[in-house]
């Protein structure tokens, strides 16, 4: 019985998901976002000049939002993602490797294991060994 119960509201939840019943796709009916000409005009400004500061002008120009315009030059394999420079919390990106590498340079020695340490830990170590007075 529950086999059949199973079966029976899978066919009921697809009939109401799929309502074209013919076969046909639904999408190839919508009317397309961009038109052949805007596409041409968006990869060869953003080609010219791969910045942030160019899908903006495509928003400016075009009328659509700024995802919509970098999903599109994605889908076509243009956009290129720019590099972080800062992260969530508006701090600059700094690796693991180089605080290690400061903290080397720093004791003057080489420790191949420093960089498993946590960021936050590299970071106190460091700050400690910047503030500590070696002159005895």
């Amino acid at each position: 019985m529950k086999k059949l119960l199973d079966k029976f509201t899978f066919y009921l939840y697809n009939i109401r998901i799929n309502k074209n019943t013919t076969g046909e796709k639904i999408m190839a009916d919508a009317a397309k976002n961009y038109t052949d000409e805007m596409v041409e005009a968006m990869v060869a400004a953003y080609e010219d000049a791969p910045t942030l500061a160019t899908v903006e002008a495509l928003v400016e120009e075009f009328g659509k939002p700024k995802r919509s315009i970098i999903s599109k030059l994605s889908s076509l394999g243009v956009y290129k993602a720019q590099p972080r420079n800062t992260t969530k919390r508006g701090e600059p990106v700094i690796r693991k490797a180089d605080i290690a590498a400061q903290i080397e340079a720093k004791i003057g020695g080489q420790f191949t294991t420093l960089v498993k340490m946590s960021k936050n830990d590299l970071a106190q170590l460091l700050l400690l060994i910047e503030g500590a007075d070696y002159t005895g």
